[in-house]
């Protein structure tokens, strides 16, 4: 019978050396970690079966130059298939890279022993290069906690399993000889398992990407559709901004040309009265003239103050409301030149902390309109009472004067806006400064009113602490008289 093409040896010498084109290819291609090792590994694989027909066996020791130099190659290529397979799953725990390496010693002891031509026994050589797929197999089954689903479970429970079919064979003393059929099959199965797990690792990265991608899209496009919306309410604000300023504009030109108008005309009319020597005019003119232009200087006055308000930061400090509501109402009572002020009550005004700078304009204006649109009423009253809500303070101005109608209560901030005949003197600005200066601290003002039955303004004050003095609180309760 003629002898067979091919031997078992020849077999595994081309399956090896596939491997090692095909983890070579994958390396080039994806330059994938551990592929690289894993294609020198099968190659010093393929080389050593493609020679071990020319070693003869003739003792249970590595006795020959041959035996130790090829057993040198082959303990390479075990050494380095494990060391791709740590590679390629990419661990970064040291105590698993120091474990691995206490796995791994007992095959760099033997392959030092063979360089030094020490004549090592082939069970113990056997058995040593086993130690490191133990190593290798607990990294596996570590990756396998952290990236679930890769595959790494099998390749773990494979890894383990490459060392037991020689620690059998070497327990029931089985031919050295037939190890090396029997051991190639067990590393053949890993490498072809290890290419599946790769395959499988890079699609569950892949399904992963493309759900972040989703995710990133779905992002994306409600961004889009908030910075959309954004833009769009921008714009409309924008807009109105821009027909409140045209309006505002053609107010304080209206405002101001009446005055200065009347100015002028009062003024060529007296000057033309005292070139003919008659100064009846002009004394009866200058008053009038005078009141123009104090209306005038207010209004301006105003718009700065509206402008300066824009520009200021808020600067905290700790201050006693009562105070400040006490200097308003004398400001208050300085404008009304020495006409009768209302009775006025306080409430529990506590400390605050706040900008005077930006309180005191408010308080000023609140107070101003309460006094002047309760004139009118034989028992006029203001009440100014304050209290807290968590951490914001609560301010509300209450009078029973004229009131207005609670429909155009939302519009009473806006600039120029007059619900009240003219024998009520102003500009319409002192409510739209309110607003601007409580917006500006952080907090909203609000009025509620009905025709003939008074009005109340309430405003507040973000991140107020209610620390109020008792001396503070019954200096409140005591001082409910006429100012």
């Amino acid at each position: 019978m003629d002898p067979a093409p091919f031997t078992a040896i020849d077999v595994q010498t081309f399956v090896f050396s596939l491997l090692a084109v095909i983890f070579a290819g994958i390396w080039l291609r994806d330059r994938e970690r551990g592929m690289g090792w894993m294609a020198v590994s099968m190659a010093l694989a393929a080389s050593w079966y493609a020679k071990s027909q020319q070693l003869p066996i003739r003792s249970p020791y590595m006795d020959t130059p041959a035996l130790q130099g090829w057993g040198i190659v082959l303990g390479l290529a075990i050494l380095l298939i494990n060391f791709g397979v740590v590679r390629y799953l990419g661990s970064k725990e040291r105590w698993l890279h120091v474990a691995l390496g206490a796995f791994m010693l007992p095959g760099i002891v033997l392959l030092v022993l063979l360089a030094l031509h020490v004549d090592v026994p082939l069970r113990a050589f056997h058995v040593g290069m086993m130690f490191p797929y133990f190593g290798s197999a607990m990294v596996a089954f570590r990756q396998h906690i952290h990236e679930r689903g890769a595959g790494h479970l099998l390749l773990g429970v494979v890894l383990l399993s490459l060392p037991v079919i020689p620690f059998i064979m070497t327990a029931v003393g089985a031919e050295p000889r037939l190890l090396r059929y029997i051991a190639a099959l067990p590393v053949i199965a890993f490498s072809m398992i290890l290419l599946t797990v790769s395959l499988l690792r890079k699609r569950v990265r892949l399904e992963r990407e493309v759900e972040l991608r989703e995710l990133a899209e779905v992002a994306l496009r409600d961004a889009n559709m908030a910075l959309e919306q954004r833009v769009n309410e921008r714009t409309a604000h924008l807009h109105e901004l821009l027909v409140a300023l045209e309006s505002f504009n053609r107010n304080v030109s209206h405002d101001l040309r009446g005055p200065l108008g009347g100015i002028a005309g009062l003024a060529r009319m007296a000057h033309a009265k005292l070139v003919h020597g008659d100064n009846k005019l002009a004394m009866s003119s200058l008053p009038i003239i005078a009141e123009q232009a104090e209306t005038s200087s207010q209004l301006v006055s105003t718009l700065l103050e509206l402008a300066r308000l824009g520009e200021m930061r808020v600067e905290r400090k700790r201050l006693p409301l009562r105070a400040l509501v006490a200097e308003a109402l004398d400001e208050v009572a300085l404008s009304q030149r020495g006409a009768p002020m209302p009775q006025v009550q306080f409430g529990d005004l506590p400390a605050v902390d706040a900008d005077a700078r930006l309180l005191r304009p408010v308080l000023v204006n609140l107070l101003g309109n309460a006094v002047k649109f309760s004139r009118g009423n034989a028992k006029a009253l203001i009440e100014v009472d304050a209290h807290f809500d968590e951490d914001t303070l609560i301010v509300t101005v209450a009078d029973n004067g004229v009131g207005f109608d609670a429909a155009v209560a939302e519009r009473v901030f806006e600039p120029f806006r007059r619900f009240h005949d003219a024998t009520i003197e102003g500009h319409g600005l002192g409510l739209s400064l309110v607003r601007r200066a409580v917006e500006i601290h952080g907090g909203r003002v609000w009025a509620t009113a009905n025709l003939g039955k008074g009005a109340c303004f309430t405003f507040t004050v973000p991140h107020a602490r209610q620390q109020a003095s008792a001396g503070e609180s019954a200096e409140a309760r005591d001082s409910a008289a006429a100012v």
